[in-house]
Parts: structure tokens; sequence; C-alpha cells
């Protein structure tokens, strides 16, 4: 923020914000998070115990006295949880972006400053860095 904040102080900077909300939580594949865990030297049993709470995990919805049927869940990490959180940001962990970003859990914030108006740098990291096969997964 602060950067940006400076940046506005020149009349001629042009500032572009991208911000990009994944809702991807229940759609992260077991194997990209067990690589992850593995390539990010998590200790095994802690691998293993992540896993085995999310393999064939089952959940259902209840409100009220109406119970819904149990499903099992074969991909995806709980939202809400510190576990399903910490999950999530190991498997988005490195965007290739080639501008400024912030991260915070499922949301990631690019930016970009130049006095260039027709500057693409937020068109690139979009079109080039959401378009790859890590992205493509969600």
């Amino acid at each position: 923020m602060h950067e940006l904040f400076v940046a506005s102080d020149c009349s001629q900077n042009v500032i572009r914000i991208l911000f990009v909300d994944f809702k991807a939580f229940d759609l992260i594949d077991h194997n990209i998070l067990l690589n992850k865990f593995v390539s990010n030297g998590v200790p095994e049993h802690v691998t293993l115990w992540s896993l085995d709470f999310l393999n064939e995990h089952k959940q259902f919805v209840k409100i009220g006295e109406s119970v819904s049927s149990t499903t099992v869940i074969r991909a995806g990490t709980p939202q809400g949880t510190v576990s399903g959180s910490n999950d999530f940001k190991l498997v988005i962990n490195d965007p290739p972006f080639n501008a400024a970003y912030a991260k915070y859990i499922d949301d990631t914030t690019v930016s970009s400053v130049s006095k260039n108006a027709n500057d693409d740098t937020l068109q690139a990291c979009a079109s080039g860095s959401l378009d790859t096969k890590q992205w493509n997964d969600y």
C-alpha cells in the first residue's frame, strides 16, 4: 500500500490493480498437495496425517432437524480450518507474476505502476500467469 500511495503522488503515474479471488478450496487435487508437501520438506508424519484427514473425507449438512445424506469428498480441503487455509496457500504459493503482488489465503492482488498509459503488465500477468497449467488445475 505504501508504494501505491507514494506512486499516487505523481500525477503522471498510471496505477493498475488486479484483484483475484480464488474459490478453489474444494478443487485442490490431493496428488498436487502431496507433491507440494514433499517438495517443501514437510515431515512425512505430518504429510501422512494431513492426507489421511483429507482422503475419503465425509461431510453432510444439517439445518435445524433436517440432515442431508453423507457425501464422500475426493478433492479439496476444508475452508475455515487451520489446515485448509494452509493447504490452499501451499498449493498456490508460487504464482509466476512478473509484477508486485500480495496474497492472503485465496485472495491475490497484483499491482502495476507506470507512466505509460498503454502498459500491459497486468494483462500479461492475467493472461500469461493465470493460463498456465498450475492455475488451470483449478
